[in-house]
Parts: structure tokens; sequence; C-alpha cells
């Protein structure tokens, strides 16, 4: 047992070294270089969920917004159960390719997740972006019935100005 875990030992210090060092660039706004840094990872680190929830974070401050989406698409499937990761696809999707596809994306988590307010709020802003203000309103209003922290946040996101335009936000 003892050389078994004496043979991990380098590897896992090399894991640590370049997970520090992606961290470290991070910090400093380096996301391509951090990116670099998390392919240096082990296979087992790299399938890490933490790991790829960091990577996913990189991505979309990089902008790589198609990057992003696919492992978000990817952690949606295997983890089905957790609404942040259709929440992460569909913010993705919206930027890399339709406020449609984005729509869609929070419409079918929206059937798994019917209590999940985020959920009901981004499905608002996307329907005031696409100008329908009745639908809006109703998955703002479900939002905030279910998390009532949101209220403050329909009155300052950008994507429900056309609702606060229309005074149609509380």
């Amino acid at each position: 047992m003892i050389c078994c875990t004496v043979s991990i030992l380098p590897k896992l210090r090399e894991d640590f070294q370049s997970a520090e060092s992606a961290v470290g660039y991070a910090n400093l706004g380096m996301f391509a270089d951090a990116l670099a840094e998390l392919d240096h990872l082990s296979p087992q680190m790299t399938l890490d969920d933490g790991v790829q929830e960091f990577k996913l974070r990189l991505l979309e401050r990089a902008g790589r917004w198609q990057d992003a989406a696919g492992l978000a698409a990817r952690l949606a499937t295997n983890h089905p159960d957790e609404s942040r990761w259709f929440i992460a696809w569909a913010f993705a999707k919206r930027r890399s390719d339709s406020l449609e596809t984005a729509s869609k994306i929070l419409t079918d988590a929206a059937s798994l997740h019917p209590k999940d307010p985020l959920i009901q709020f981004n499905l608002g802003c996307y329907a005031a972006q696409r100008g329908d203000l009745t639908t809006a309103q109703t998955y703002v209003r479900r939002a905030i019935e279910l998390d009532h922290d949101l209220e403050k946040l329909a009155h300052q996101d950008p994507d429900l100005e056309p609702l606060r335009q229309a005074h149609l936000i509380d």
C-alpha cells in the first residue's frame, strides 16, 4: 500500500502546483493562462466537479462562450438535479447562439426545477428582451414569490428595463 501511495505523490504535487498557478492567474485576470494551467492536471483531477466549475467560470470570464456552453451542457447532463448548470448553459448559449436557444434550455430546465427562482427570473429576463412583457412579468413575479430577495434585483437588472419602462414591475 505504501508503494502505491508514494508513486502518486509526484502527480498530486504537480496537480496542486498547476491548480495553485491557475488560481493565481485567475486572480490576476489572466484567464487564458489559468485555463492553460488546468490543461496540465491529471485526468482524475480534471474530472473533479470543483475543477469543472472553476474551468467554466474561467471560460465565462474569458468570453469563450461556445466552450462555456459545451462544458455547462455536459455538467447539466451529468447533474440534472443541479439547476445552476442549466442556468450557466443558458447564459453561455445566449451569448454564443441566441436568446431563443437560451430560453429553450431554461424552459426545459423549469420542468425539472419548477421552484427554482433563478430559472424563473432568467426566463423573465429573456422574455423581456424578446419584448414579451406579459410573459416576462409572470416569470419575474413567480421568481420573487419563490425568493423575495430577487425583488431588489428586478429593479436593477438591465434585462428587465422594458418591464420597468412599462411600469410592470411593482
